[in-house]
């Protein structure tokens, strides 16, 4: 059982909201308990979510109001741009729908300060309550992108890519291009893949989900749909971040892989394909070696 946090540096929350009314008061009467602010983004909800925000009283809420959809990721990227203004030490993220459970907060802050990490992520995978109660297809799809997650970002550490219970040093925050970040709902990838190529240190914990009849607001199906396309442009932007940071071998591979199957696509040379596959097998022994190495 965990106290209420008494830190001298901000803790902030960022909640992104839609169509949560029957467990976002909750969730910010909990949250309040460990952070100094709490600012939730209504993502144009039809319910009565923005009523129920103007009518909360503490002075140290923080509203925002998307007149139109921008998705998990762009209402996050709003949030975080108020947050810094406020100057806080650690960003927590944590979901509007009652899933996760506020009283971990202070287990995320511990492990990002006793090991100086600057990304912490929830992982529901080491928690057997949480497994036991995962619905198969959310399983299943977990499985898939943690997997292609770890060839795109080249930490194979990180075991649930996917978790929203986030906590996040602001100052690296502050170095990266939030523009580079999904707006829709492989925002928490792209924050772990742009994190990894600046060499910035990420750790996971295990915590309890709490799963009940709601339906998810992340379609499966749609997901499943641009989950391709969405990593090989974060595939890209990784490379590119990469190489403009420090030049290395699997950068320059990855860009002549580029430029190889572009050319293919016309010629269809068979060599030119075993070349291409040669390079890919080559890059992913490289990053493989780079994360054992660290």
């Amino acid at each position: 059982m965990f106290t209420i946090l008494t830190v001298s540096d901000k803790v902030i929350a960022v909640i992104p909201a839609y169509n949560e009314q029957s467990t976002l008061i909750e969730v910010i009467d909990k949250v309040f308990s460990y952070c100094d602010n709490v600012i939730v983004i209504n993502d144009s909800s039809t319910d009565d979510t923005q009523n129920l925000l103007n009518n909360y009283n503490n002075k140290n809420l923080i509203t925002i109001e998307n007149k139109k959809t921008l998705g998990i990721g762009g209402s996050m990227k709003k949030g975080i741009h108020k947050a810094l203004k406020l100057e806080p030490k650690i960003i927590i993220k944590i979901d509007a729908d009652g899933q996760h459970k506020p009283e971990d907060i202070p287990k995320f802050i511990k492990k990002l300060e006793d090991g100086n990490y600057d990304l912490v992520k929830g992982n529901r995978f080491f928690n057997i309550k949480s497994l036991e109660k995962m619905p198969k297809i959310k399983m299943f799809g977990n499985l898939i992108t943690t997997n292609i997650q770890k060839i795109v970002s080249g930490n194979y550490a990180i075991s649930d890519p996917n978790n929203g219970f986030l906590a996040i040093r602001s100052s690296k925050l502050k170095l990266i291009n939030l523009n580079q970040l999904n707006n829709e709902y492989f925002f928490e990838n792209s924050l772990s893949i742009i994190f990894n190529a600046y060499k910035f240190k990420i750790a996971e914990i295990g915590i309890e989900t709490i799963y009940k009849n709601e339906k998810s607001s992340i379609p499966i199906f749609l997901a499943g749909i641009k989950i391709i396309p969405v990593f090989f442009i974060l595939l890209f932007k990784k490379n590119i971040l990469t190489a403009k940071l420090q030049l290395s071998i699997n950068s320059i591979i990855f860009f002549l892989g580029i430029l190889i199957f572009s050319i293919n696509l016309f010629l269809q040379i068979q060599f030119l394909w075993i070349l291409l596959l040669s390079l890919i097998f080559v890059y992913l022994l490289i990053d493989i070696v780079n994360f054992l190495s660290t």
